[in-house]
């Protein structure tokens, strides 16, 4: 495995432009379930802030709305964005003092809001703009990654300072799409395609626009809380979470590796020679689901020892007692106690 493969499967991307699109497909008719099928994930997974997406994954969720919607969906996701839709990026960006300012933060901190582009600011005397390259070899997904990058930094801008901003031009790496007239009416701005590279260019007078919910105290709180999630490392393996996501779906009913790798689309010996490679096993993580969910029912009131049982996957309450000793050196209903 190169270590380009192996970036594009650390989980690393913050469910925020995933659960956008799920929610774009739902709109639009498209079967969710079955576009998140096989990827690891349940489109309710995307409801958890804390979750995290490989790169793999979220191309692989927008290879297939690709599929099934119409053209032009990267556009319609940037459109539905929201401030909330960058998570606590967002909200810091709304807290500060000038549109310039909050660009500059956003910046900063784009890999917690979960862009699949890396994003550089130029400028010259009177205009700024917005640089946009791939962050992996996929230049397969490049006009959505764009689409929705450019649509939502518009959506932003004028969510924070009104729908007067109007940028001065955008550019496009790639040839013209059938739906380009979808770029016409949406970005109200001239569009070149078949540049020498990704652009959204602005005025600089617009960065000095005062942001009408500027507040200090909040922002000094906000920024600390950035700084701490950027300092956290991410180096958690797809595979892993997403096998440990498919057990807690199914450990009441006695998930399997069989059921398990019918969801991953893998046949169950690649699955376990891909955990072990990674030092990891479906027993191991199977046994550690079911102490997460053991210890989290156990501080549950009036919930009775047999039924934690049948809920962390074991229709034997006595298995259950020993597998809880061997965790914690207790029994059950000590340790509840």
């Amino acid at each position: 495995m190169t270590s380009s493969d192996q970036r594009q499967q650390i989980a690393q991307f913050p469910p925020f432009l995933p659960r956008t699109l799920i929610q774009v497909a739902g709109q639009e008719g498209a079967d969710c379930a079955r576009l998140c099928h096989g990827i690891g994930l349940l489109p309710k997974d995307l409801d958890d802030p804390s979750l995290r997406l490989s790169y793999r994954q979220v191309s692989r969720l927008v290879r297939r709305a690709e599929t099934e919607l119409s053209a032009g969906v990267g556009l319609r996701v940037g459109d539905s964005n929201v401030l909330g839709s960058l998570g606590l990026v967002g909200y810091a960006m709304s807290l500060c003092p000038t549109i310039g300012a909050a660009v500059t933060l956003a910046m900063q901190y784009q890999a917690l809001a979960g862009s699949l582009l890396h994003v550089d600011i130029g400028e010259s005397s009177d205009t700024l703009w917005l640089s946009a390259t791939l962050r992996f070899p996929d230049l397969d997904i490049q006009a959505f990654a764009v689409e929705e990058l450019f649509a939502s930094s518009l959506k932003y801008v004028r969510l924070l300072i009104g729908n007067d901003f109007k940028p001065e031009m955008l550019n496009f790496a790639y040839p013209a799409p059938h739906y380009a007239a979808a770029y016409e009416r949406l970005f109200n701005a001239p569009i070149a395609f078949c540049s020498s590279g990704n652009h959204l260019v602005m005025n600089k007078s617009w960065l000095a626009t005062p942001l009408p919910s500027h507040e200090p105290l909040a922002l000094k709180q906000a920024l600390e809380m950035l700084a701490e999630a950027a300092s956290q490392p991410m180096n958690s393996h797809d595979l892993a979470l997403s096998v440990e996501r498919s057990i807690a779906h199914g450990l009441r009913q006695g998930v399997t590796i069989a059921d398990v790798s019918a969801q991953l689309n893998l046949s169950t010996r690649t699955l376990r020679r891909r955990l072990s490679e990674s030092g990891l096993s479906f027993e191991i993580l199977l046994d550690q689901v079911r102490k997460t969910r053991a210890l989290s029912l156990l501080g549950q009131p009036n919930l009775a020892i047999d039924a934690v049982a049948i809920e962390a996957g074991y229709s034997d309450a006595r298995a259950f007692r020993r597998a809880f000793k061997r965790w914690t050196g207790e029994s059950p209903s000590s340790y509840s106690k």
